[in-house]
């Protein structure tokens, strides 16, 4: 079994450290390689983002099982903790993906003016 700091850390890095790696990949790669139509940049943007948000028990099997300690009970116990904090976390960090999806690497004219004042 692992130990409680070992969990915290795995899901902490799951559900926090990776989705900036992911918004920050994807920046990067928008800023200096990638260049989309303007039709479906957006939805390429999101998607590239997605992957590193999510949860995944095979990410989580593959941990477990690099620590040495193969038991069911660690997976079960660090993806029981993964799910225990998506409801907060994921809905966060998917607001803020999709929110830079649509405004941020969109070049859209939309989101120029939802700020704007009448």
């Amino acid at each position: 079994l692992l130990p409680n700091g070992t969990m915290l850390a795995i899901v902490v890095g799951k559900m926090l450290v990776m989705p900036m790696l992911g918004i920050v990949s994807t920046w990067f790669l928008q800023r200096y390689y990638i260049d989309f139509p303007d039709t479906i940049d957006a939805t390429c943007y999101l998607i590239m983002m997605i992957v590193f948000i999510t949860p995944t028990a095979n990410n989580v099997m593959v941990m477990v099982e690099l620590s040495g300690s193969s038991s069911k009970e660690g997976m079960a116990r660090v993806i029981g903790y993964q799910y225990l904090v998506s409801p907060v976390v994921l809905s966060v960090v998917l607001a803020v993906v999709v929110s830079l999806a649509n405004c941020h690497f969109d070049a859209s004219p939309v989101c120029a003016t939802a700020g704007a004042t009448y």
